[in-house]
């Protein structure tokens, strides 16, 4: 049986997991337009209002402040738009790569982060297996899901990856346990001071953590692989799977 804390903290990680079924991309793209038209609104209407009235220095100062907030948030949306497109490109040169290379480069990449995080970030094992995909989608790819695990993890939680060769197939697991799943289950520097987040900076973390597995689900499509995840009484494990090369020979 799950834990009250940690059942609250899985179904908060579940709603991100759109991002990994079916029909995730379309209805990911849907929420990034929605959210898009609320800082295009806002600029439009300070601008306007700046423009038809004569407003007290002050005001205007503090008018350009939000604008450029407002600016910055279109400027996010613009950027995660072209990466989620970018990451579907057919056009991306392959090549000839060692899954347990790439993986300890990503991992050493994240310590810091994790750190930060007060989170444990483990390379239990790595066994090696030559997969063949683009060196910085594969490193793309990994870098958001073990961002999305440390995301989810609360403060003193160990992240355990593992990779290994089965079946043909190059597999990274990535577990969170029930017990040290964050209880908002998505990213918060906040959450690691103690300080409470505003409601919009969690709404921008879930998003983020909704955009990051469908950028990484999307490039291991492309090469042929899968991105999985399953939430049980045991915690978060995401998965993600690549055809091996000498699964493909044999």
């Amino acid at each position: 049986m799950v834990k009250p804390a940690a059942k609250s903290a899985v179904n908060s990680v579940v709603k991100l997991h759109g991002a990994i079924t079916g029909c995730g991309y379309q209805q990911l793209g849907s929420d990034i337009f929605h959210d898009l038209s609320q800082p295009l609104s806002t600029l439009v209407c300070l601008l306007e209002v700046n423009l038809l009235l004569s407003r007290p220095a002050k005001q205007l100062r503090h008018d350009l402040q939000i604008a450029l907030q407002q600016a910055n948030s279109i400027v996010r949306f613009e950027r995660a738009l072209r990466e989620l497109w970018e990451a579907g490109s057919e056009h991306q040169d392959q090549e000839t790569l060692s899954l347990a290379v790439c993986l300890r480069g990503v991992v050493a990449d994240l310590l810091p982060m994790a750190e930060s995080a007060r989170v444990k970030l483990v390379l239990a094992s790595s066994s090696d297996c030559v997969v063949k995909v683009q060196a910085s989608r594969l490193r793309q790819a990994l870098a958001h899901v073990i961002e999305f695990a440390l995301a989810s993890s609360g403060p003193g939680a160990e992240v355990k990856i593992t990779a290994d060769e089965r079946d043909g197939t190059g597999q990274v697991a990535v577990v969170v346990s029930a017990g040290t799943l964050s209880a908002c289950g998505t990213p918060g520097a906040k959450a690691v001071t103690g300080e409470k987040a505003p409601p919009s900076d969690g709404k921008r973390r879930e998003w983020k953590g909704r955009l990051g597995l469908a950028i990484a689900r999307r490039i291991l499509e492309m090469a042929g692989g899968s991105l999985l995840a399953e939430n049980s009484a045991d915690g978060l494990r995401l998965e993600l799977r690549l055809p091996s090369i000498r699964g493909e020979r044999d």
